[in-house]
Formats: C-alpha cells, sequence, structure tokens
C-alpha cells in the first residue's frame, strides 16, 4: 500500500487533504502530518512514505527548501507540490526540483484523484524496475546557508534535536571543538546618512555584514554566521582553546570590526561571549554576548565589547540618576513639543554618562514611560498616544535597545506623541493638581522637597496648595512624604543588604539621627530591629516551605 506524508502549517487543510485521500481511494495510506519543513524532515526519516503532499508557503523552512533537503536525502521519494493561485513562480521553482505534479488550492476531489492515480502507477512500475540510486546529495549554498542558520538558531535557545545535527553534519558543518564562542553584531545605525538608511533595505545592511563575517570566519577560524533578527548578525565559533579570545587588539573580533569599517564606512558594534564547553554550552554563551552588547549604552558604539571584562569593569557613576524633570513635565502636561527633543536627549546623555549598568538605564528609562503612561491614563488619552500598542510592549522594545542614539531616539518619539496627544485633549485644562503633586512627590522623594518647591511645580500657592491637599487627601503634604519615604525605606530594609546610612540618604533624610527616630515613630520599632524581625521571618517561611 503507497504511503503519504501531508505538510502544510495549517492544520485544518491538513485534516481535510487527509479524510479526502482516504474516501477517495483505500490504497492510500496517509503515514503522517508535518507542520512545516522541518517537522517534515523528521517525519520522512521515521516514516518512509513513498510520496511528500507539501504546501509551498511555510513559516521556517518553505516547500520549495523542504523539496530539495527531501530530494537529496531521500533519493526515491515523489513530491507533489499545493500552491495558491499566485504563487505559480513558486511552482514552476518547485518542477525544476523535480515535483512528479502541483495541485492548485482549494484541492479539488477530481485533482487530487488523477494525481494518485497516476503516482500509483508510477509506483507499480518501479517495484518492476528499480531506480538507480544517486550519489550522495549536493545541496544548493544558498540553500545549505539558509537551513543551516534556522538550526543553529535552535542551537542558540537550546532546542536542537540530534537529527537537526545530523543534517548539519551532513551539510558539512561539523563541530569538531569541544568548546563554543558567540559573537553578536549590530550596525550602528548612526554611523548611515539617516536617509541612505531610510531608502535602502535595512536587511541589506545586515546581509552585507554577515557576509563579511562569514568571511572573515572561513579564513580564521571554524564557524558560521547568519542573520539572527533584522537588528542584529550571529555569529558561532568552534575553538578547541578555552581561553581563545576574540576582544583582543589584533583578534578576530576586532579583525572584523574593522575591516566593515575600511570596506563600507558602516560601523558595527560587536558582544563577544566566554567560551563554553559543549552543546548545553552555546544558549548561556549567546545570552553572555547579548549582555556584553548591552553595554554600548555605556561604552558608546564602534567596539568590540567582551562580556568578561564587562563584567569586571569599574563601577564609575553614581547609581541611578536622580532625574530633575520639572522642564520634561512642565513641557509635556503643557502641549509644549518643541522643547522635549532636547531635553530628552540631554538626559538620555547624562543618564548613559553616570550610570553602573546597562540595566540601571533601562530601569530608569521604564520608570520614566511607567509615570508618564499612568499620566496618560489619568487624562484618558493613552488610545491617541499608543493606538493598540501595550505599555508592556513599548517597555521591552526600549529594554532591547543598546545604542544611546537609538533610546534617545525612541524616548523623544514616545514624549513627542504624549505631549501631541495632551495637547489636542480638551483635559490638558482640567490635570488635578493634587494628583500631579503626589506623583512629584513620589518621583522625588529622595531629595530635600519643601511645600513650596512642590507647590510651584503644580502652578499654585503654597498657603492655598497645603489646603487643598489635606482637604483632598486627608493628610499633611509632610504626613504623605513621609508615607512614600518610609515605604521606600522598609523595601530596602527588607531586601537589600545596604547600610541604614545609606539607606537614609537614598530616601530623603538629612542624617540617619532623624531617619532613626522618624522611623521608630512610625513603625514602632528601629530600622535595624525592622530588618532582623523581616529576615527571620523570611527565613522561617522558607524553613516552613522546605518541610
Amino acid at each position: 500500500m503507497p504511503r503519504i506524508l501531508i505538510v502544510d502549517d495549517e492544520s485544518v487543510f491538513r485534516k481535510g487533504l487527509r479524510k479526502m485521500i482516504t474516501s477517495l481511494d483505500g490504497n492510500w495510506e496517509v503515514v503522517g502530518e508535518a507542520a512545516d519543513g522541518y517537522d517534515a524532515l523528521d517525519k520522512l526519516a521515521e516514516l518512509s512514505p513513498e510520496v511528500l503532499l507539501t504546501d509551498i508557503r511555510m513559516p521556517r523552512m518553505d516547500g520549495i527548501q523542504l523539496q530539495q533537503v527531501a530530494g537529496g536525502r531521500f533519493k526515491d521519494l515523489m513530491t507533489v507540490v499545493v500552491s495558491g493561485y499566485d504563487e505559480f513562480a513558486y511552482v514552476q521553482q518547485s518542477m525544476r526540483q523535480g515535483a512528479k505534479d502541483y495541485l492548485m488550492k482549494p484541492v479539488e476531489r477530481q485533482e487530487l484523484s488523477r494525481v494518485l492515480e497516476r503516482l500509483g502507477r508510477e509506483l507499480a512500475e518501479r517495484k518492476v524496475t528499480p531506480v538507480l540510486k544517486n550519489e550522495p546529495w549536493q545541496v544548493q549554498p544558498v540553500l545549505k546557508r539558509h537551513v543551516a542558520g534556522h538550526l543553529i538558531e535552535s542551537l542558540l535557545k537550546g532546542k536542537t534535536e540530534e537529527s537537526d545535527l545530523q543534517l548539519l553534519r551532513e551539510m558539512g558543518f561539523a563541530f569538531g571543538h569541544p568548546y563554543f564562542i558567540c559573537m553578536v553584531i549590530k550596525l550602528d545605525k548612526h554611523s548611515v546618512e539617516k536617509e541612505r538608511y531610510q531608502r535602502g533595505d535595512a536587511s541589506l545592511f545586515l546581509l552585507y555584514i554577515q557576509q563579511v563575517v562569514q568571511e572573515m570566519l572561513n579564513r580564521h577560524a571554524t564557524g558560521l554566521s547568519f542573520v539572527l533578527s533584522d537588528t542584529e548578525v550571529v555569529a558561532l565559533l568552534n575553538t578547541a582553546d578555552p581561553q581563545h579570545s576574540l576582544s583582543a587588539p589584533g583578534n578576530l573580533g576586532d579583525q572584523i570590526r574593522r575591516q566593515i569599517r575600511s570596506l563600507s564606512n558602516l560601523t558595527v558594534t560587536i558582544g563577544v561571549s566566554n567560551p563554553a564547553e559543549g552543546l548545553p554550552g552555546i544558549p548561556r554563551a549567546y545570552n553572555e554576548a547579548g549582555i556584553a552588547l548591552l553595554y554600548r549604552l555605556i561604552e558608546g558604539g564602534d567596539k568590540l565589547l567582551d562580556y568578561a571584562k564587562m563584567k569586571r569593569r569599574p563601577h564609575t557613576g553614581n547609581g541611578p540618576l536622580k532625574w530633575s524633570w520639572e522642564l520634561l513635565e512642565k513641557s509635556i502636561t503643557g502641549g509644549r513639543v518643541t522643547g522635549i527633543g532636547p531635553i530628552v536627549e540631554r538626559m538620555i546623555d547624562e543618564l548613559c554618562s553616570t550610570a553602573e549598568s546597562p540595566e540601571s538605564i533601562h530601569q530608569q528609562i521604564c520608570k520614566l514611560l511607567l509615570y508618564y503612561y499612568e499620566l496618560a491614563e489619568e487624562l484618558n488619552v493613552t488610545e491617541s498616544w499608543l493606538g493598540s500598542k501595550d505599555i508592556r510592549k513599548v517597555l521591552f522594545d526600549v529594554c532591547s535597545l543598546s545604542s544611546r542614539e537609538e533610546l534617545a531616539e525612541k524616548c523623544r518619539g514616545l514624549l513627542l506623541g504624549l505631549t501631541g496627544s495632551i495637547a489636542k485633549s480638551r483635559e490638558t485644562k482640567d490635570i488635578d493638581p493634587v494628583s500631579a503633586a503626589q506623583r512629584y512627590i513620589s518621583q522625588h522623594y529622595d531629595h530635600p522637597l519643601s511645600l513650596k518647591e512642590v507647590a510651584d511645580a503644580v502652578y499654585l500657592n503654597p498657603a492655598y496648595f497645603s489646603n487643598l491637599f489635606k482637604q483632598r487627601t486627608g493628610v499633611t503634604f509632610i504626613e504623605f512624604l513621609t508615607q512614600i519615604r518610609m515605604e521606600e525605606a522598609r523595601k530596602k530594609l527588607a531586601f537589600t543588604d545596604e547600610k541604614i546610612s545609606r539607606i537614609a540618604e537614598e530616601t530623603g533624610f538629612g542624617n540617619v539621627r532623624h531617619f532613626n527616630r522618624v522611623f521608630k515613630n512610625c513603625s514602632g520599632v528601629s530600622p535595624k530591629a525592622y530588618r532582623d524581625g523581616t529576615r527571620r521571618a523570611q527565613a522561617a517561611s522558607m524553613n516552613s516551605q522546605d518541610r
């Protein structure tokens, strides 16, 4: 009984074809289904069908690529492709690869019956006159690199199966050494004229970088490079040396960076991992290279950033920058678009110049954007500002940026959009001064805040503001400020090992003696006793969970 495998990324279509085949001809057995080319390769090896019935348009590996790979590995396999009305050019490619026939979507029973009948006759004839085996298969270079790139991407994520590794070996990508080093290469967009970048296809820049990287690897190392996404090129090197370094001056990583700049006037920044042992270590190497690349925010572009060196770099900054947001706040709430750009650029430059780590930069930016997201919600302009985009997606996009220029451009665009939305909103004039004051206090509690400063920030007379604040909130300005400071102090005491004197400074108290007195008045215990009690409670909770 002839055996057939159905491949299509739509499960409804696969099931429909299966039902149609079994109802048409009881002599055919549908041995399995696959959702894409990679899945199909595994099923072909496992189930050994005589016929492959595959869609052309599929993710990861399409029908033509599947046909090319499968045709080399399974010499007797017959292929029938299924295409849409506007895909005849793909059908022609497929026929040139040796497809026996093709079916148009939606597949008609009569046409499917005709194809199955013809294939059945040919299979019967083959039993009488067997087809001679060809020499070991040779895959086209472009396809070879395409397939290898997908398989290496799976390696980076720790998802590669043994069958995938076997396919890599068959295509000549055998990893004979025990250690791997990962490089993540990103184009410094500011090195390209804005008009040139917008006029060209961004993917072409990455393809050019990938080709240069691969040429250097071919000459000096064992490895493979490929375009992983629309922003980065990844290179995976295989080495016998656990001390191998790509970041020393004159070494391969630095050569790649200089070669790209000399050939094209483009600059790139490269993140380099530590050597990792064995295939299981590849995901860690990829993660380290990505972390190293984030330091572009601090170190600047056109550099090679080594993970080990970045983690050992001295912290020259003063911790998270204590921004003064008065100018930005007044421009945004006042709907003054013209002032936003320079303010944002100056803030980003100051933050990146003084930050201890890329993480602290992203934390500060997310804190800023969340603050203005709350303002947008309060003013009912969130949809006008972000459209259908979720704030979590916005924050994720921001945290993926490792370029100072790109970060400034992203924040400038977001805050300009918010300012424009507020300017167009009729609710602009109705901003609640008490809510604005509470936001201001929450952002500046670590400063020696005065009633006059907060009243000025919301454009009110201090005496009027004091009465209005107490009337609306039920507490005085000082009581509210103390509540905010105490809440932050308790968090730091419970979840950090910072010195109490440092916590006093970070929460806006002039000295530790004043902090101790206020904390005991509010909490009933001293800061040290509160920390000790919290730690004992945490330990007891963990012990009870273990039991």
